[in-house]
């Protein structure tokens, strides 16, 4: 009888076997929905030398991000940009991520008349208050 199961579980062919495909399927498909869903952070793409600060708070959901530099330059995205199109280019990104805060990178020469130009222009689009990016001392 022993000899009789034996070969019947050899002849069963496929009982030890795992199949991977239904989990390759639903990694896939979770991977898909992580790359749809998530927000990318558009970097002004410049470097500047930001300001000390003794106390620092993180910003929540601060992914907008404007740069000016000390010649008074605005950075978005890598490209440089005339005060004129900040609000426009401010309002698509607010569309493509509604819960998103502003942050605006300033270098320590940056003139403050051109902050609160950038400011007053992007200012109808904050539903928070602006994060300004500044290094931690110590």
């Amino acid at each position: 009888m022993s000899a009789g199961r034996g070969g019947a579980a050899q002849g069963g062919g496929g009982e030890g076997e795992i199949d991977l495909t239904p989990m390759l399927d639903v990694v896939f498909i979770m991977l898909i929905f992580f790359i749809v869903t998530s927000s990318f952070v558009k970097e002004p793409g410049i470097d500047i030398s930001k300001a000390n600060a003794v106390t620092t708070n993180a910003c929540d959901r601060g992914t907008i991000i404007f740069a000016v530099t000390a010649t008074g330059d605005i950075y978005y995205d890598k490209k440089e940009v005339p005060l004129g199109r900040a609000f426009r280019l401010a309002e698509a990104a607010k569309k493509e991520a509604p819960k998103a805060n502003f942050v605006i990178q300033a270098d320590v020469d940056a003139p403050t008349s051109v902050l609160s130009e950038l400011l007053a222009a992007i200012k109808p689009l904050m539903d928070a208050p602006l994060c300004a990016s500044t290094n931690e001392e110590g």
